[in-house]
């Protein structure tokens, strides 16, 4: 191995040993539903299998987290009455729905790489990316529409005018140095927490379980989703792409302000802004520049106070399992909940 060889290969290796440990943790947690998860898979294939939306499904089984359509059935099994059927169908609607959110921010975001595959819109283009967008939306409302309560379907509708209301906030804030911490957790609580939560008060609610435990899921997934997209943000700064299977600077790149670059801002003069901010509005931005303001708010402190505050919802999601009726499930999600803050990819 050559000197210039062994920098990449240390990150390969780092790389691997991360996706052991996060795959150990998903296997561990997800053990209790991992039946049930191949099950959503099989229900998503049999749900995409008209020829146009086949091109989808290397997306869909490109190795992602699974998370969300896991804490559907995770959330059941607390329950004293699951409905197996229903719990399927359900987190096969929101992995549909999430894997539709994916695919219309990377057009937003001209993202080229998403769990080390190439972004639909780059490997189809942005006509065909739009549509299948639409597309997954529509077929998820057929799945959950054919439940038998409408809760579900009342949750996932609400979920998904928020996820569009998160997308508009955060367009409308772009290029805001001045946008308040508030401020960007409500767009966060939108775009992100708002499907986490959902897929938590909907499991509950099909295993069976009364409203205070489902009201206390709820808030134990959209604090969690809080968390979990503040630590996305600070990895967008800070996190090595092959790692993350998907481009990073993304979000500045487009003049999203994140938490870690609210705190940058924050801790620098008038002159110290704009002088260091000066490339953000340029058609074409210099990936120094990206790098430049990476390494700033790693030096300033802002990704550490980021993180912090990605702790304290942690917290409260693990405040809001303390009245959960025990049950082996919320040791899961405890254990998920700390994942939030620990991940790198």
């Amino acid at each position: 191995m050559t000197v210039a060889s062994a920098p990449h290969a240390t990150a390969r290796r780092r790389g691997a040993t991360i996706a052991r440990e996060n795959g150990s943790l998903f296997d561990r947690a997800f053990g209790p539903v991992q039946h049930d998860l191949q099950a959503v898979t099989d229900r998503l294939l049999e749900k995409l299998t008209d020829p146009v939306a086949r091109k989808v499904i290397y997306l869909i089984t490109a190795g992602g987290k699974r998370l969300r359509p896991a804490l559907v059935l995770l959330t059941g099994l607390l329950g004293p009455s699951p409905n197996r059927a229903a719990l399927i169908d359900t987190a096969a609607a929101v992995e549909m729905i999430h894997t539709a959110t994916l695919i219309h921010d990377d057009i937003i975001d001209q993202s080229t790489l998403r769990r080390q595959q190439p972004t639909f819109h780059h490997r189809w283009g942005t006509e065909r990316a739009l549509l299948m967008g639409d597309y997954l939306y529509a077929t998820a409302f057929t799945l959950v529409t054919s439940l038998e309560t409408p809760y579900a379907m009342r949750v996932i509708a609400e979920v998904c005018q928020e996820l569009s209301r998160g997308e508009l906030l955060e367009v409308e804030a772009r290029y805001r140095l001045d946008l308040s911490e508030a401020e960007y957790v409500r767009i966060i609580g939108d775009k992100t927490a708002s499907l986490i939560g959902g897929c938590c008060r909907t499991g509950a609610h099909l295993g069976g379980s009364d409203q205070q435990t489902v009201d206390r899921l709820a808030s134990f997934g959209y604090n969690f989703g809080l968390a979990f997209q503040i630590v996305d943000d600070c990895l967008d700064l800070t996190g090595d792409q092959r790692e993350m299977g998907k481009s990073i600077h993304a979000d500045l790149d487009r003049g999203a302000v994140s938490l870690p670059i609210i705190y940058l801002a924050r801790s620098l003069s008038a002159g110290q802004r704009r002088t260091l901010f000066a490339p953000l509005r340029k058609p074409a931005h210099d990936p120094a520049f990206m790098t430049r303001i990476a390494k700033a708010a790693v030096a300033a402190g802002a990704v550490t106070k980021a993180e912090e505050r990605a702790r304290d919802f942690v917290c409260a999601a693990i405040e809001a399992l303390r009245d959960v009726p025990a049950h082996p499930v919320s040791q899961v999600l405890h254990e998920l909940a700390e994942y939030a803050i620990t991940r790198r990819s």
